[in-house]
């Protein structure tokens, strides 16, 4: 029950932080990420490629591939699953993405964030639902810090951020795992 629960979580958040890491999509980076509910960890990213570290597991997003591979470290396993094209197509991932007619941007203030110069913006989709992100805007490191809940009920940001090329090997499975299988997991379609 444990594992299914901390499968589901880290399956959510390689999603939710594929749209806070979207506008840093150009960008190579590492960074600490902490959010509310206290699952705080390390994130990598590269392109189309998302590493976050967790204490109970490792989620490698590649949507270059299409994939998202869950790692167990203590057990040497892991899993892989096929990213639906449904949820790769979701409009809101992208938040930063002025061209998105059903995506609105609402400039609220200059504030610092964790040391970071940032612009806060609501973001509002279809008209319905809204956040805050808060959007570096110190050189060199143009992306969002911070992304939070209107009513600040849950919130996830971005600390001690280091740009630069990371090695490879982060977003690969370790030759010395092994495949675990999942059969019909919801959200997820496996890939035997």
């Amino acid at each position: 029950m444990r594992f299914m629960k901390n499968f589901c979580f880290l399956a959510v958040m390689a999603w939710g932080l594929w749209g806070l890491a979207a506008s840093a999509a150009a960008m190579t980076f590492s960074a600490d990420l902490y959010s509310s509910d206290g699952h705080n960890g390390k994130i990598y990213m590269d392109a189309d490629k998302i590493r976050v570290e967790t204490k109970e597991m490792i989620s490698i997003t590649r949507l270059d591939k299409k994939l998202i591979w869950l790692l167990m470290p203590e057990e040497k396993m892991y899993m892989e699953q096929v990213l639906q094209s449904a949820a790769m197509n979701q409009k809101h991932l992208p938040a930063n993405d002025s061209g998105a007619s059903d995506v609105e941007r609402e400039f609220i203030l200059r504030e610092t964030i964790n040391g970071y110069g940032a612009d806060k913006y609501k973001i509002t989709i279809n008209k319905q639902s809204s956040y805050y992100e808060w959007v570096s805007s110190d050189p060199g490191i143009t992306m969002a810090v911070k992304t939070a809940a209107i009513d600040g009920s849950w919130w996830t940001e971005y600390r001690n951020i280091s740009l630069g090329n990371l090695n490879p090997s982060l977003f690969e499975v370790p030759a010395d795992y092994t495949k675990m299988s999942m059969s019909g997991m919801g959200g997820f379609i496996p890939r035997e």
